[in-house]
């Protein structure tokens, strides 16, 4: 399924599941290219400056990488904690990712509720795995504190390397299909084709 439309189920899913629409803090400092509560580029605006990066990597050669981050049991956090503390949870998240990517060419957008996207100019799948990885360590050692709440949080990551001239949503959409693997695999995880790869050397 196309990535673009794999938002589009999930969108209704969260309205079935009646998970909170976008709120009073959700708007803050709206921007109609950025998302509202972390200032990254939404959705629409990674389509837009993310397909020409990618044509520009593979003309010249340079190692590309899509990644699609994923907080891990984003639902229950919605279903238990409160609007300010998920807001908490995303923006921690946004700030991580922000921090890892500052002082490269990456470019990083919030996708959807709990989803974000990197894509990471100059990596291999190797090194981009290796990226990954130390990201999601890194989100893995974050506590959430919030009032009397006090709780660890973790991530799934599924990265696609960018090898040849597809489309843009081809390579969302294959980062999805590790990132379901990741969390087949029991979440808190990085997929990709070079972890497979190492999985099955033994």
């Amino acid at each position: 399924m196309p990535y673009l439309l794999s938002q589009h189920s999930r969108e209704k899913e969260r309205l079935t599941y009646g998970l909170a629409p976008p709120s009073g803090i959700q708007m803050e400092a709206a921007r109609p290219t950025a998302d509202p509560l972390t200032g990254f580029a939404n959705l629409k605006e990674f389509y837009r400056l993310g397909e020409p990066v990618v044509r520009e990597c593979l003309s010249e050669g340079i190692s590309c990488a899509v990644a699609i981050v994923d907080i891990d049991h984003f639902r229950r956090l919605n279903a238990v904690h409160c609007e300010e503390t998920v807001a908490q949870v995303v923006k921690t998240t946004a700030a991580r990712l922000g921090s890892a990517c500052r002082g490269s060419r990456h470019f990083l957008a919030r996708l959807g509720d709990e989803e974000f996207g990197m894509l990471l100019v100059g990596l291999d799948v190797a090194a981009a795995t290796e990226f990954c990885e130390k990201l999601r360590l890194d989100i893995a050692g974050i506590r959430i504190v919030s009032g009397d709440v006090d709780f660890s949080m973790t991530v799934s990551i599924g990265l696609a390397e960018v090898c040849g001239p597809e489309t843009f949503d081809n390579y969302l959409n294959a980062a999805e299909q590790f990132l379901f693997m990741a969390k087949s695999h029991g979440r808190n995880r990085v997929f990709s084709d070079y972890t497979i790869a190492l999985q099955a050397a033994g």
